[in-house]
């Protein structure tokens, strides 16, 4: 990468944990408990001190703002008018959409409700976000499947590396509803949850200039796409591609922080794209799975990997990956601690 990223503000709300170090404590513990239901949803009270005025963003909108001001919070200020934002999203506002279009197929086309209807687009989420924190930079919403999350951090990068801007806010998120979970197949008995995560990216330099706690430097990003049934081959090289920005070799990985979450095909297709991409040292590096206590989370399982893995390195590198499901993969190389 031609310029030093990093990433200096953190922010995650899931069902069980609010903030980076509720959920390292979630996950850390490694012990979820039975589920009340397969499907478990964020709390209300998670974002209950948002503005009276923006009480008809959908939950789409809330969740993800929650995180955002989290990640701003823990960034300090930056200059508005050069902060952008990245929001990666697998279906969005569908559970909205439903709820509109209910009432209409139910009472007539007069009744559809209009404030439903501002949260029918998700990039309504993006300008709930840019509107609350007044910012002016390039904004981007990518619904790419369960890659979105990691492909709006790579957007993110972009940007900065392109001098587009000085900073950028990189959000995930993906809400329930029993319309949008009846029509996914996913295999039984398989947790699946709501969550929403953010992060804060700036150039290195800027970032040690004002003090800012540098949670981990973002090495190289890979995205790549191919054949619905050659998966494993796109996801490898997409690890090669991050490596390769990386400047790393296969054996100065000190973790993966696996998209496994418990599908057959999905988990086959990671498992031969890392000994593709890693060789040897794929049977050695430590993998970790988050989806196993933290569920499947659709577009924001790739960003929480993220969290998890800067508060898990040290000085070491670590890869996170994310399959799109329809064809697309992602990976991530990080280094923890704050180089200089």
């Amino acid at each position: 990468m031609s310029r030093r990223i990093v990433i200096s503000g953190l922010g995650a709300v899931c069902p069980r944990a609010t903030g980076p170090a509720a959920l390292w404590e979630r996950f850390s513990q490694g012990d979820v408990g039975p589920p009340s239901s397969l499907a478990e949803r964020i709390p209300d009270a998670a974002f209950a001190k948002q503005s009276a005025q923006l009480r008809h963003m959908d939950r789409l909108g809330r969740i993800a703002l929650t995180a955002t001001t989290l990640s701003i919070e823990d960034a300090g200020p930056g200059n508005p008018l050069q902060t952008g934002i990245a929001f990666g999203s697998s279906y969005g506002c569908l559970p909205t959409n439903a709820e509109y279009l209910e009432a209409i197929l139910e009472r007539g086309g007069r009744y559809g409700n209009p404030v439903v209807f501002q949260n029918t687009v998700t990039n309504a989420a993006t300008g709930y976000i840019s509107m609350v924190h007044d910012l002016r930079g390039p904004t981007a919403t990518l619904c790419s499947g369960h890659a979105a999350g990691l492909e709006a951090l790579r957007f993110g990068c972009q940007q900065i590396e392109e001098g587009q801007a000085e900073r950028m806010v990189v959000v995930g998120a993906d809400t329930l509803s029993p319309m949008l979970l009846a029509g996914i197949a996913l295999p039984e008995g398989m947790r699946v949850s709501e969550a929403a995560c953010a992060l804060v990216l700036e150039e290195h330099t800027r970032a040690l200039t004002r003090g800012a706690h540098r949670h981990a430097e973002v090495l190289g990003t890979g995205h790549r796409g191919g054949s619905l049934t050659n998966q494993a081959h796109t996801l490898a090289r997409a690890v090669r591609d991050a490596m390769h920005l990386a400047r790393i070799e296969p054996e100065q990985l000190g973790a993966v922080f696996s998209c496994a979450s418990g599908r057959g095909d999905f988990d086959g297709w990671e498992q031969r794209g890392l000994h593709e991409a890693l060789g040897a040292h794929a049977a050695k590096v430590p993998v970790s799975c988050p989806k196993d206590v933290l569920g499947e989370s659709f577009s924001t399982a790739g960003m929480l990997a993220v969290v998890l893995a800067t508060r898990a390195l040290d000085k070491g590198c670590a890869l996170v990956t994310a399959l799109g499901g329809e064809g697309s993969a992602l990976a991530v190389v990080l280094r923890g601690g704050a180089h200089d």
